[in-house]
């Protein structure tokens, strides 16, 4: 793998020079900063990151939809979800694997966790320990809370649908998780783009999210040499970035991601869209050549 030596310049540059504001509009985060309120910001955030897999056009449409039908204030119309009454908003809604029943739980279980805990980011420091390596024990708790809930009013046989277990899943079960761990990277970054609010966990505990992108990202600058996208290769690639910065590990994250996603990367040799990269130094294609 490439030394840590050679990666530091160019992916600092890329991180200092990467134009995110130009950017901010094909990317989920731009759902949670429609919220002033930290409440609403939260509610917004855990279903805009939950429902971002598959393209950004597709799946940007449908987050619209159900943030929505929640109306301006998400965190009000949580705690006030009622499913005899307020299930049917989400008629209609389909995008991949979910289906109008996976919002109602959302709303359902969310509702429960709050008035449990006070608000998602309590719920989540329930279950940190400032001993832990990195956010995974504590991630795999929060998850717990909202797949442990009883949710019979939507799901009457007792067990949530695929799409619901889809929005959460498991730690323990080996996947890279990548939805979680953008939402906790919004939460808990002080930087821009990311606004911080859960100020309690430092930012050097996060995990980078790892998408196609960051993968294949990842894989021609050096950071990681695993084919398969988990929890490992996340890990993997996150310690090799805390060498570069150990206190904010995940800070190149959506400029990797957005690198690629905006076409400025083609994951293989391309004289013309190559030439301005800063990256080409440490990319396997040109090192191959």
């Amino acid at each position: 793998m490439t030394s840590v030596a050679r990666l530091r310049a160019p992916l600092e540059r890329l991180y200092r020079d990467f134009d995110w504001t130009g950017r901010i509009e094909k990317d989920a985060i731009r759902f949670p900063l429609r919220y002033a309120d930290p409440a609403d910001r939260e509610v917004a955030a855990l279903l805009a990151a939950g429902l971002a897999y598959g393209r950004v056009d597709l799946f940007a449409p449908w987050v619209d939809w159900a943030l929505r039908r929640m109306g301006e204030a998400p965190h009000r119309f949580v705690l006030g979800f009622d499913p005899a009454k307020d299930a049917d908003r989400f008629d209609g809604f389909r995008y991949r694997f979910n289906r109008p029943r996976d919002l109602a739980a959302f709303c359902l279980a969310a509702q429960r966790v709050l008035l449990r805990y006070g608000s998602l980011r309590q719920c989540f420091l329930a279950g940190y320990s400032e001993t832990d390596p990195d956010v995974g024990p504590a991630l795999e708790r929060f998850v717990g809370a909202f797949r442990s809930q009883d949710l019979r009013p939507i799901f009457p046989r007792g067990r949530a649908s695929r799409g619901y277990r889809h929005l959460f899943p498991l730690p323990s079960r080996g996947g890279p998780c990548k939805r979680l761990h953008l939402f906790l990277r919004w939460m808990v970054r002080r930087e821009p783009p990311d606004f911080g609010l859960w100020r309690e966990i430092p930012p050097a505990k996060l995990l980078i999210p790892v998408d196609t992108h960051v993968e294949n990202m990842s894989r021609a600058v050096g950071l990681t040499r695993r084919r398969s996208r988990t929890w490992r290769m996340a890990v993997e690639i996150t310690e090799r970035l805390r060498r570069l910065d150990p206190s904010d590990p995940v800070k190149y994250d959506f400029a990797l991601c957005h690198k690629r996603m905006s076409g400025d990367c083609r994951d293989r040799r391309d004289p013309a869209v190559c030439a301005p990269c800063g990256l080409r130094p440490v990319c396997r294609h040109w090192s191959r050549a």
